[in-house]
C-alpha cells in the first residue's frame, strides 16, 4: 500500500510539472503579423495581455475574441516563440479586404440617396460578413415599410489585383404587396366597413390609391388596434379592446389576410360631471371647459380634450405644473358612469428666463418677439401654445420645441426654445405655361430673412408669351413696434390679352402699406397703391364704352382690410380660417372714381390624418360715382384657378351682345368645396390631389348689358386637381368638367398654372 502511495505522488508530480513550469513562463514580447491595412498599434490597443505578466491561456483568448469582434479580420491566431527570459507571443491576422467601390443595382423604387447614408459598408471601410448582414436587413428593412415584401438583396464581391475589393449590392424589387382582405370577429356593434374605415390600413379599392393605405406596413398595422379601441371608446364602449390580431401572407407573398379579434364590453352614458381637488380658477370657468356632456355616450376622445383644456386653464394661472386625473364610477345597472377630474395645481411659478437655442442666422430679438409668454411674467399655458403656433407659422423656422426646466428658486422656471432653421432664401428659374400667359420664362430671388431681421424680400419677373411681368416687393413685419408692419412694392405689367378681350394692357405702378395687429388673430391694413394703365390696339369695331378708355389711365387707390387668421400655417393649411372684409376707394388722384366691396372666407377642417375639407366664399362689388365709371379692367370676370375652374380666363362676364367685348360685371360671388389629401408616393415630394366643386356668377349693370342676379345662372364646375410646391412656385393642374354653363361662356377642360395654391 505504501509503495502504490509512493508511485500515485510520482506521476501526479510528473503530470504537474508542465504546468507549473507553464505558469511560470512569462511574456517578455508581444507583436502583431500579417496586417496591412490596419495599424499595429490599434491592434495592439484591443490586447490585454502585457509583457512582464504570466502567460493566460484565458486571457489569450479573450484577446482573439476581442479582434474577432472589430470585424475587421477573417481569422486570427496566436503563435509562441521561446526567447531569452520567456515567451514572445505573435498574434497573427487575416485582414477582412478593404472596399475599392461600391454600388446599388436595382433598386428603382428606392433612389441611392435613401439607401447608401446608413450603410455600413462604404469604399475604404474594411468588408465584413456583420457588416453585409446588417446592411442586407437595413435595405430590407426599408422595402418592408414601403410595401416590397418580396425584395430580395444580395451582396456580390470581385477583388482587384492589388487585393481590395469592389462591392455590388444587387436588389430585385419585386411588387408591393397589398392587404388584400381585412375581418373582423366580435363586432356586433359596429359592421366591418364601419370599423375599417377607421383604419390605418385599408383593403385595396380605388379610394385607397390615394392614400397608400392598401400598402401593408408593420407599424401602421400595429397601430389599428389602438384605432380600433379608440373608435369604440368613442363611441361609448369605454372597455373595448382589441384581443389579439393576425396577419397571413400569401404564398406569392402579394397579398395580405389582416384578422383583428375585438372584445366590444358595455356602452355607457355620462351621469354627472364632477371636478375636484383645487378649483383654480373656479368651478363655473373649469366646467365651462369640459368638452363632455352629460347624458352623451363616453367619447375618450373628448375626455383627452376636457383634460388638455383643464390642465391649459389651470396653468393659466400660473401652475405650469397643474395634472388633472380623470377617474370612473360605474352603474352597471345603468350602464352610466360618473366622470371625476381631480386637479393638482402644484406650485404658482413665474417664468425667469426665456432661453433661444439653435438660431444661427435670425437675430434673437424677431424669435422672441413671436413669443407671448414673456421673462418675469406668471406663466401662462395658453401664452406658452400661442408662443409654439406663432413660431411654427415662421417659414424660416422649423419644429419648435419648449421645455420649462427649474429655475434658481422653487417658484422660479426657464421658458426653453429650440428652434430649427429652415433655408430662408430660395432663387428659382424655369419655363412655365398657362392658357392666360402661355409659354413665358420665369425668376424670382425670395429672401423671407433678410439679414436675420424677418425682413420679406423679393424680386421677380416673367417674361415672353402673353405677359411679361416684374415685380420688386419688400415688407418689414414690425416696421414699428410689434403690432406695426410696413410694406412697400413696385411693379410694372404688360399683357397681351387678345385672346380673351380686345384690347393690349401695360400697367406700372407701386404701393406703400401699414398693417395693424388688433388682437392676437385679428388685424388691419391700409395700402395706397398708384397704377398707370394703358390700353391700345382696341379695334374700331369695339363697343364705344371700351374704345373710350383707350390710352393712359391713371388710378390712385386706398384699400383698407380687416382681417381674421386662425390657420395653422400660411402654406398648405390644414386647419383653421382666413376670414377678411375689405373697402377700397379710388379718386383722390387720377382719372377713375370707384368704390369697392370685398368679403372673402376660406376654412380648412381635417378630416382624417390625410383628407382635408376646404370651403372657402368669396363677393364683391365695385361701383362708380361722380359720373364716372370703374375702369373695364377693374370689372369682375370670373374664370380660372382661384376663380372658377373649369372655364377660361374672362369666361364668365358680362358681355356685349353686338361685339362680343368682355365688359365684366359690377357684383361677383364664388363658392368652391376641396377635399384635399396627399398623392401616393409623391406626397414628401410637395404633391397634394384634390376633388373640388366650383360654383359662381358675376351680375350687374354695363355699357350695353345689364343683368340681375339670378340662382338660375349659377355656373358649376367638377374635377380634379394637382398641386406641387415646386421651387418655382405653386405649380396647379386642373380637370373639370362644367355644368350649367351659359350662352357666351367660355371653358376649358384642362389648366395648367403657376403661382397659384389651393
Amino acid at each position: 500500500m505504501n509503495f502504490l502511495r509512493y508511485v500515485f505522488i510520482f506521476l501526479s508530480l510528473m503530470l504537474m510539472s508542465p504546468v507549473l513550469s507553464f505558469a511560470q513562463e512569462m511574456v517578455v514580447d508581444i507583436s502583431v503579423e500579417g496586417n496591412r491595412y490596419i495599424e499595429t498599434p490599434a491592434i495592439m490597443a484591443k490586447i490585454k495581455s502585457k509583457t512582464g505578466q504570466p502567460l493566460s491561456k484565458r486571457q489569450i483568448s479573450k484577446d482573439v475574441q476581442k479582434l474577432f469582434s472589430t470585424g475587421y479580420f477573417s481569422d486570427v491566431y496566436t503563435e509562441g516563440e521561446r526567447v531569452s527570459g520567456g515567451i514572445k507571443l505573435i498574434f497573427v491576422v487575416v485582414e477582412n479586404p478593404v472596399i475599392a467601390s461600391l454600388s446599388i443595382e436595382g433598386n428603382e423604387q428606392v433612389p441611392d440617396k435613401k439607401l447608401k447614408p446608413g450603410l455600413k459598408l462604404k469604399p475604404g471601410f474594411i468588408l465584413s460578413p456583420r457588416s453585409e448582414r446588417l446592411d442586407t436587413n437595413r435595405i430590407r428593412k426599408v422595402y418592408l415599410e414601403k410595401g416590397y415584401y418580396q425584395a430580395d438583396v444580395k451582396i456580390e464581391t470581385s477583388f482587384l489585383d492589388d487585393g481590395r475589393v469592389d462591392v455590388v449590392i444587387r436588389i430585385e424589387e419585386g411588387e408591393i404587396t397589398f392587404i388584400k382582405e381585412i375581418r373582423m370577429i366580435g363586432n356586433t356593434a359596429f359592421s366591418d366597413d364601419d370599423l375599417i374605415q377607421s383604419l390605418a390600413s385599408s383593403e385595396s379599392n380605388f379610394g385607397s390609391w390615394f392614400t397608400d393605405r392598401d400598402v401593408f406596413n408593420r407599424d401602421r398595422f400595429d397601430a389599428d388596434a389602438q384605432l380600433i379601441q379608440q373608435f369604440y371608446q368613442d363611441n361609448g364602449y369605454l372597455d373595448a379592446r382589441v384581443e389579439s390580431v393576425r396577419l397571413m401572407l400569401s404564398p406569392d407573398k402579394k397579398n395580405f389576410y389582416l384578422g383583428l379579434s375585438i372584445y366590444e364590453g358595455d356602452y355607457y352614458t355620462i351621469e354627472a360631471i364632477e371636478l375636484s381637488g383645487d378649483i383654480i380658477p373656479s368651478h363655473k370657468e373649469l366646467m365651462d371647459k369640459v368638452k363632455m356632456e352629460v347624458g352623451n355616450m363616453y367619447s375618450v376622445s373628448k375626455l383627452r380634450q376636457t383634460i388638455a383644456a383643464l390642465t391649459e386653464r389651470v396653468g393659466d394661472e400660473g401652475f405650469a405644473f397643474a395634472n388633472v386625473t380623470p377617474s370612473f364610477h360605474r352603474n352597471i345597472e345603468k350602464n352610466t358612469l360618473v366622470v371625476a377630474f381631480d386637479i393638482e395645481k402644484g406650485r404658482e411659478v413665474y417664468v425667469e428666463r426665456v432661453e433661444i437655442y439653435g438660431h444661427t442666422k435670425t437675430k434673437d430679438h424677431v424669435i422672441r418677439r413671436e413669443l407671448r409668454q414673456n421673462e418675469g411674467e406668471r406663466y401662462s399655458a395658453s401664452n406658452v401654445r400661442r408662443s409654439k403656433e406663432r413660431l411654427g407659422r415662421l417659414s424660416y423656422v422649423e419644429k419648435p420645441r419648449i421645455s420649462t426646466p427649474k429655475g434658481d428658486a422653487p417658484d422660479k422656471i426657464n421658458l426653453k426654445l429650440d428652434v430649427d432653421e429652415g433655408k430662408s432664401g430660395t432663387f428659382s428659374a424655369g419655363i412655365t405655361y398657362s392658357k392666360l400667359n402661355d409659354l413665358a420664362f420665369t425668376g424670382k430671388v425670395e429672401e423671407q430673412n433678410l439679414f436675420g431681421e424677418g425682413y420679406r424680400a423679393n424680386i421677380s419677373a416673367d417674361v415672353g408669351g402673353a405677359t411679361t411681368n416684374y415685380t420688386v416687393g419688400f415688407v418689414n413685419p414690425y416696421m414699428f413696434s410689434d403690432d406695426v408692419s410696413g410694406s412697400i412694392n413696385l411693379f410694372r405689367t404688360q399683357t397681351d390679352l387678345q385672346s380673351f378681350v380686345q384690347y393690349q394692357q401695360d400697367s406700372r405702378g407701386g404701393s406703400a402699406g401699414l398693417g395693424l395687429a388688433l388682437s392676437e388673430y385679428n388685424s388691419y391694413s391700409a395700402v395706397f397703391s398708384y397704377t398707370e394703365t394703358t390700353l391700345w390696339d382696341i379695334p374700331s369695331t369695339a363697343s364705344y364704352g371700351l374704345r373710350s378708355q383707350e390710352g393712359k389711365n391713371v388710378t390712385g387707390e386706398i384699400k383698407q382690410t380687416l382681417s381674421r387668421d386662425t390657420r395653422d400655417r400660411v402654406m398648405a393649411a390644414t386647419e383653421g380660417s382666413l376670414h377678411s372684409l375689405s373697402f377700397g376707394y379710388a379718386g383722390l388722384i387720377g382719372d377713375h372714381k370707384f368704390m369697392e366691396f370685398g368679403l372673402s372666407s376660406v376654412n380648412y377642417q381635417p378630416l382624417t390624418d390625410f383628407w382635408t375639407l376646404k370651403t372657402s366664399f368669396n363677393a364683391g362689388t365695385i361701383r362708380g360715382y361722380g359720373g364716372v365709371e370703374p375702369p373695364v379692367y377693374r370689372r369682375y370676370s370670373l374664370g380660372g384657378t382661384g376663380s372658377l375652374r373649369g372655364y377660361d380666363y374672362y369666361g364668365v362676364s358680362l358681355v356685349d351682345p353686338a361685339t362680343l367685348d368682355v365688359q365684366g360685371g359690377e357684383h361677383k360671388v364664388t363658392g368652391s368645396v376641396d377635399i384635399i389629401f396627399p398623392l401616393p408616393y409623391m406626397d414628401k415630394a410637395g404633391f397634394r390631389g384634390a376633388f373640388f366643386m366650383d360654383t359662381g356668377t358675376v351680375w350687374g349693370k354695363s355699357e350695353s348689358v345689364t343683368e340681375s342676379f339670378d340662382a338660375t345662372k349659377l355656373r358649376v364646375s367638377y374635377g380634379f386637381a394637382i398641386e406641387w410646391a415646386s421651387p418655382v412656385g405653386p405649380i396647379s393642374m386642373n380637370w373639370a368638367n362644367q355644368f350649367n354653363a351659359q350662352v357666351n361662356d367660355q371653358t376649358q377642360s384642362f389648366e395648367f398654372a403657376l403661382g397659384r395654391g389651393f
